[in-house]
C-alpha cells in the first residue's frame, strides 16, 4: 500500500529531475499521467484496506456461526440424530402397516385411533385403505404383522 504511494512520489521526483517545463505539452502530459497514477494508487490502497477489514469481519462472523452451530448441535450426537429421525425405531405409540397395493410402509400413531368413531387410514402413496379400526380393539394389533411378504 505504501509501496504504491512511494513509487508515485518517485515518479514525481523523476519528472521534476528531467527538467521538463510543466507548461509544455510533454510537461502537461507527464504531470497529468502522474496525477492519474497517484489517484489510482490512493483508490487501490483504500480498496485493499476495505477488503482486509471485510475479510476480518467475515472471519469473525464465521467463527460466531461455528460456535452457535456447536452449541445448537451439542446435545444431538450423530447416533442420537439417526434414532430421532428413524421412523422404524421401536416406539410404543406407533405401529406400521405395509400397503398391499404399493408396499409403502404406513406408520400409524395410537392417538389417531383413540376416537370411538371408525377411522380409516389411507396409504399416502396410492390412497388405498390400509387400516380400519372397526369392531377390533387396538390391543389386538400387537400380533399384527408389521412386514408382510409379497403374495401373502
Amino acid at each position: 500500500m505504501d509501496d504504491l504511494t512511494s513509487r508515485v512520489a518517485y515518479l514525481r521526483g523523476l519528472a521534476a529531475g528531467l527538467g521538463i517545463e510543466e507548461s509544455s505539452r510533454e510537461g502537461k502530459l507527464f504531470t497529468e499521467i502522474i496525477d492519474v497514477i497517484d489517484a489510482l494508487a490512493v483508490a487501490v490502497t483504500e480498496l485493499q484496506e476495505d477488503h482486509a477489514e471485510l475479510a476480518d469481519y467475515t472471519e469473525a462472523i464465521d467463527e460466531d456461526l461455528n460456535e452457535l452451530e456447536d452449541d445448537f448441535y451439542e446435545s444431538y450426537g450423530e447416533e442420537e440424530d439417526e434414532d430421532y429421525y428413524d421412523l422404524e425405531a421401536e416406539d410404543d405409540d406407533m405401529f406400521s402397516v405395509e400397503c398391499p397395493e404399493c408396499h409403502e410402509i404406513v406408520y400409524i400413531d395410537d392417538d389417531m385411533l383413540e376416537d370411538d368413531d371408525v377411522v380409516e387410514i389411507l396409504c399416502p402413496n396410492c390412497e388405498r385403505i390400509v387400516f380400519v379400526n372397526d369392531d377390533k380393539s387396538f390391543d389386538d394389533f400387537d400380533a399384527f404383522p408389521e412386514d408382510t411378504e409379497e403374495g401373502d
